[in-house]
């Protein structure tokens, strides 16, 4: 498996193939494409989690009104997001991806915003035939606040050649905007295993 240079990325974003063509959209400027990544930037939408409405989140327990204990937030270019010490927010990319069935990649912080303490993803992997946006996980290990934009230059993406890969075809596929997880879905073939399933 290697990661994909800068020829190599734009070589993949220009595949005569459709179905073998990596789509990156909206890419506002060549300069994104490094070396060997391409950065990405935030996009409008993002979760919180009301701390106050949640005593604990609990696989076993199915919440029928999420809304209780999440906000979204929908912001304009120039609006600020406040991440405060030890929040989570999850966030949406700007840029819409499809992958063709040869490509995975990962996704890490650059290094600026890494230096201050913001972590972009704890699940970093990006598995091939993958489409829609990215939702990031924001973690601030600061000790300070961190302003942040939509559009602002936060992530990159680092691409590698897969063999032998089946398209991805999950829940989080095809979607256009940050999306919360529900760690109730499935618990019971995850955890049977460990747990009484009749509890």
């Amino acid at each position: 498996m290697s990661v994909l240079g800068h020829r190599r990325i734009i070589e993949a974003m220009q595949c005569g193939d459709p179905k073998e063509r990596l789509y990156i959209s909206p890419i506002l400027d060549a300069k994104q494409i490094g070396d060997a990544s391409i950065d990405i930037r935030l996009g409008n939408d993002f979760f919180t989690t009301r701390r106050g409405n949640l005593g604990v989140l609990d696989p076993k327990v199915r919440d029928t009104q999420p809304d209780r204990f999440r906000n979204r937030h929908r912001l304009n270019t120039k609006e600020p997001f406040y991440l405060h010490p030890n929040e989570v927010a999850l966030a949406g990319t700007m840029e819409y991806f499809r992958f063709p069935k040869a490509l995975s990649a990962s996704v890490t912080s650059r290094s600026k915003w890494g230096r201050l303490g913001l972590i972009i993803a704890t699940a970093t992997a990006i598995h091939p035939g993958f489409k829609g946006v990215i939702t990031l996980e924001l973690v601030n290990h600061g000790n300070v606040p961190l302003v942040l934009y939509p559009g602002l230059l936060i992530a990159q993406v680092i691409f590698y050649e897969t063999d032998g890969a089946t398209p991805y075809d999950g829940d989080l596929s095809g979607k256009t905007d940050a999306h919360p997880s529900d760690i109730s879905k499935g618990w019971q073939s995850d955890m049977q295993f460990w747990c009484d399933g009749n509890q």
